[in-house]
């Protein structure tokens, strides 16, 4: 490999945060070598595949791709065999990469149910964050997988934002980057890959990228006090891959006046200025860019895909994320180089950094696919991954106020419980459980009764009434919101609230910004997350076995004065 004709130098490719040998550089420079123009374009591109099937690995694995996107909701079985399938067909090692969030929908379906990021935040514990991101290493990697999409790195700062919500950590930027350099820090030490998420930075628009380009509406000066420091202590921590967001951050264009080169209206996945100026240049970031997935209509709806998917290479992400169709969007490609759009410095740019974190890896090495199963019992949901969970829930549940002096509530005094609960759950993609709180109540001596949607409440047959939701942060989620009609039944009983004829107490197992709806509930708990260890938690420090340890990380008031 000749230095000169490269765009990356030899000691770029060993410096931070890739940190190559002997070896690995030269593993590097010989792959690339022997690599024509449709192996290069073949590892820009990132799919997912939902079919674990061996033809569905082998639909995937024949177009060569850099790597591959599994789910771990899927089983142990299917995670570990497809996995040494991908690598037993694939000439390139590719990078097995998933979303390990944890929370209701994103942990380990096999390993461990922990708590959300917020949750975490909520126990102000940093070794916590540290224990998250240990278990998604160990649990994630036991699977076949060796890059987690993790941590969020983004800002709960605008309540609305359904997107960010509980998958942030906070709205506090010190809290935030002590929890997210923990959380590399138990990552890395236990030999998975992490991404931090979204840059530019998300949270203060309250849309969702699945469905808009939303905006990062800071000035430079708020952005640098503020995201560029979350992600400068990253980068010093040696993170290997950012994550770039369909998010807009117009005042660096505007700061740029005249030099700037891509519109102001071009979210960051498609912006020159953003990635190789701010991210590249300013904060000195010399990883692996990969793009938010690029079926997000925050993405799609800045131009035709022919025009737009070479654009997002040529102006700075080195990985396309989970191509709409893999055939059509390397073709794509090929005819961005074939016409300028893309230039051949930047595929070049785009593989050798691909490479180099390959080889960061140890891929190169010929290591076993997967973690023996004898190590199955210390790696994928054992004891102390569980305890560390409990010890989540049990410090994150947090009580905002009881201006009542309901709590705790013992079968003895409140025996009859009055319930109003959101049931037949969904996340986008699937259906989830209903919660298990009522049977645990009941198992201590509480006699529920549900609410019946659309009938009056009658005080005089309960001692309490009870609203329970759990509705976490996520993507492609539109409402969090506390919905009325689903609770109580249609207008005018949307306007019924249990507390105004009995002593009620709200508790929300996901965002805990249902506050803004209820601002006059005298009794409003918070516990962010509904796995089970929370929902454990809540009954205990309900009823008076555990204490309430979480403090809020946000702002519960929504920003709205506070009246006594």
């Amino acid at each position: 490999m000749t230095n000169a004709a490269l765009p990356l130098t030899d000691a770029q490719l060993c410096a931070a945060p890739f940190h190559l040998d002997a070896g690995g550089l030269d593993w590097v420079r010989t792959r690339f070598a022997a690599l024509d123009t449709d192996a290069k374009i073949a590892q820009l591109v990132l799919p997912m595949c939902r079919d674990l099937s061996d033809a569905g690995i082998e639909a995937v694995a024949r177009f060569r791709t850099g790597g591959v996107h599994r789910f771990p909701s899927y089983s142990e079985a299917e995670l570990r065999r497809s996995a040494m399938l991908l690598m037993q067909q694939s000439a390139i090692p590719p990078l097995l990469t998933a979303d390990i969030e944890m929370s209701e929908k994103a942990s380990i379906k096999a390993g461990t149910a922990f708590p959300n990021q917020m949750a975490v935040a909520a126990t102000g514990d940093r070794q916590n964050a540290h224990h998250m991101g240990a278990i998604a290493a160990r649990e994630a990697g036991y699977l076949g997988f060796g890059v987690s999409w993790t941590p969020v790195a983004d800002l709960a700062l605008n309540f609305r934002s359904n997107v960010v919500n509980t998958r942030a950590f906070s709205d506090n930027v010190d809290n935030t980057i002590g929890m997210v350099s923990a959380y590399l820090d138990g990552m890395h030490s236990n030999g998975l890959v992490a991404c931090i998420k979204h840059f530019p930075g998300d949270g203060l628009d309250e849309r969702d990228q699945h469905y808009v380009t939303t905006h990062n509406t800071m000035d430079m000066d708020e952005w640098r006090a503020s995201f560029g420091r979350i992600y400068a202590e990253a980068i010093r921590k040696d993170v290997r891959l950012v994550m770039v967001g369909h998010v807009t951050l117009a005042a660096y264009g505007r700061n740029l006046g005249g030099a700037a080169r891509s519109g102001a209206h071009l979210p960051a996945s498609l912006n020159g200025d953003i990635l190789h100026g701010l991210l590249r240049g300013d904060l000195n970031y010399n990883g692996v860019i990969v793009s938010d997935a690029t079926g997000m209509a925050g993405f799609t709806s800045c131009g035709a895909r022919k025009d737009i998917v070479p654009m997002c290479i040529e102006n700075g992400c080195d990985i396309l994320l989970f191509p709409r169709d893999i055939e059509e969007d390397i073709g794509f490609l090929w005819a961005g180089l074939e016409s300028g759009a893309l230039s051949q410095s930047r595929l070049d740019a785009a593989v050798l950094r691909i490479l180099a974190l390959k080889a960061s890896m140890g891929l190169h090495l010929g290591h076993p696919v997967l973690p023996d199963e004898k190590q199955r019992a210390s790696l994928l949901g054992s004891e102390q991954h569980r305890n560390w969970a409990r010890d989540v829930a049990e410090g994150c549940v947090t009580l905002v106020r009881d201006t009542q002096n309901l709590l705790p509530i013992l079968p003895a005094r409140h025996r009859r419980i009055l319930l109003a609960e959101l049931r037949d759950r969904r996340s986008p993609s699937a259906a989830l459980p209903d919660l298990e709180i009522p049977a645990m109540l009941e198992a201590l001596g509480f006699i529920i009764t549900r609410v019946v949607p659309g009938e009056v409440i009658a005080p005089d047959d309960h001692d309490i009434g009870l609203y329970l939701m759990a509705e976490e942060g996520l993507s492609g989620k539109e409402v969090l919101g506390p919905r009325w009609e689903q609770l109580h039944g249609p207008f005018p009983l949307t306007m019924q609230r249990m507390w105004q004829h009995l002593p009620t107490l709200y508790v929300s197992l996901g965002s805990p910004f249902l506050t803004f709806h209820v601002p006059d509930c005298p009794t409003f708990v918070n516990a962010y997350s509904a796995v089970m260890p929370v929902q454990q938690a809540v009954v205990d420090a309900l009823t008076g076995k555990i204490a309430f340890k979480g403090r809020s990380p946000v702002d519960t008031n929504c920003g709205l004065p506070v009246f006594h």
